[in-house]
């Protein structure tokens, strides 16, 4: 039956717990509504979802399945809306639930699915971290941001330096010679910082290549010298690259 729990999590019926876990965390990374906002995708994070907690007999967390302290796991649980922005600095958080309101400390590099205790009305409550998209920044996988990266055409094909600005401030990078629009660029140890056993994350760079007054007068000059048998001098780089962005894929 294709709609067997253990199905849906392409795992054996008679699989170990961690093999559900591991089932259930490689469904949830590439389909979480956090994650993507594909209808199809949120409804196979769903099926997902059940078929974890039926095979465990268990309620499944709306993100990733951790293990820790087993008291977290006996309090009740209520969503917090964390931006990308305080995820990676840390800050105070304005919780709410049916027992009141609470200010809920959020340490730099949580990630969605992180648990932080607290208590409201002499009650203890533990708070799931939820990372919402924050202009323009959106977290990706366990510890990744993700953000888009206009640049002019000119500087998209001889290459170059762009600054960047990020919740971890600003940051200077190169763009290969030659980058195309669509392009995806990974800068490594930029994304979410690292937070007890869990390294910190990659910043991907979704390039948009716009085509400005310049560029055109750039290209009108490059058509007229080499129409006069000249080329135009080549850039200089900048010294002062602070991370050099590459080609990449996520994984």
């Amino acid at each position: 039956m294709m709609n067997a729990p253990h199905a849906i999590l392409g795992i054996a019926p008679d699989a170990r717990p961690d093999e559900v876990r591991a089932a259930f965390r490689t469904v949830a990374k590439a389909s979480h509504p956090d994650v993507t906002r594909d209808p199809a995708a949120r409804e196979r994070f769903e099926a997902a979802q059940t078929a974890y907690r039926a095979m465990t007999r268990g309620a499944a967390s709306a993100d990733l399945p951790r293990t820790g302290n087993p008291r977290m796991s006996r309090m009740t649980e209520i969503d917090l809306p964390v931006s990308v922005w305080t995820a990676v600095r840390g800050g105070t958080v304005r919780g709410v639930c049916a027992l009141g309101r609470a200010a809920v400390r959020v340490p730099a590099g949580t990630r969605t699915g992180d648990r932080i205790a607290t208590r409201i009305g002499g009650r203890e409550v533990a708070f799931v971290a939820r990372l919402s998209e924050a202009d323009g920044f959106r977290a990706e996988g366990a510890g990744d941001l993700s953000m888009v990266l206009r640049v002019p055409q000119t500087l998209a094909r001889r290459g170059g330096a762009a600054d960047v600005e990020t919740p971890g401030g600003r940051l200077r990078v190169r763009l290969p010679k030659g980058t195309t629009d669509g392009a995806r660029l990974r800068v490594e140890g930029h994304g979410l910082p690292a937070r007890g056993d869990r390294p910190a994350g990659a910043l991907y760079l979704d390039i948009e290549v716009l085509e400005t007054v310049t560029d055109r007068a750039v290209a009108a000059l490059e058509r007229i010298l080499a129409a006069a048998g000249r080329r135009p001098a080549s850039p200089e780089t900048s010294p002062e690259v602070l991370s050099e962005a590459r080609t990449g894929t996520e994984g």
